[in-house]
């Protein structure tokens, strides 16, 4: 019996995780169990979102109703998270994000959650607040960061230099104490 329950609890699990509707596009959750694919600075190209090419303009809603533009933030080094709350591996991966952001803010680095839940920004607040996220979250229900970045897998997170470069980019959930990824930040800052 106990085997039928592990075996019943895994599938439910599986099927639960593997794909997620939204209107023009589908996502997908990175599988936690699989390594998390990580771009290199060795595929460096100039176009695109690849590495080593410059962020393209995004703009979004704030969850307090003021304009986002990814402009404004340039002088900062940033981490753009593309997540859900629907998302188990985004969920797992908030409490590092929020402890890098934590870490480096003193130092001109800033997280910049992009959710692209549909549900409006009252659910989304409330998450926020649930998981006690400090750094600034902003709605694209319409998923245009995930047309740029040209991907369907959540978490997908980015980090730009201070002239909006991409210097890292990460397709799956940030583990936590993610060496590398410390490594890309202390390199910006």
């Amino acid at each position: 019996m106990r085997k039928f329950v592990l075996l019943f609890t895994f599938i439910v699990l599986l099927a639960a995780c593997k794909k997620r509707e939204a209107p023009g596009a589908a996502y997908q959750y990175s599988d936690p169990k699989q390594p998390a694919q990580t771009a290199t600075a060795t595929a460096a190209t100039t176009t695109g979102t690849d590495i080593g090419s410059t962020m393209p303009a995004y703009s979004a809603t704030g969850l307090d109703g003021s304009k986002f533009d990814l402009a404004t933030k340039r002088n900062k080094v940033v981490l753009l998270n593309l997540w859900a709350t629907w998302c188990g591996p985004c969920r797992y991966e908030i409490p590092e994000l929020q402890a890098l952001h934590a870490k480096f803010e003193p130092k001109g680095f800033e997280v910049i959650g992009v959710s692209v839940d549909e549900s409006g920004v009252e659910p989304v607040k409330q998450f926020v607040d649930e998981f006690k996220m400090t750094y600034p979250v902003v709605l694209d229900p319409e998923g245009k960061l995930a047309g740029i970045f040209g991907t369907s897998v959540l978490p997908t997170t980015v980090l730009l230099d201070r002239n909006g470069k991409i210097v890292w980019k990460r397709y799956g959930q940030i583990m936590p104490g993610d060496k590398e990824l410390e490594q890309a930040i202390a390199k910006v800052l």
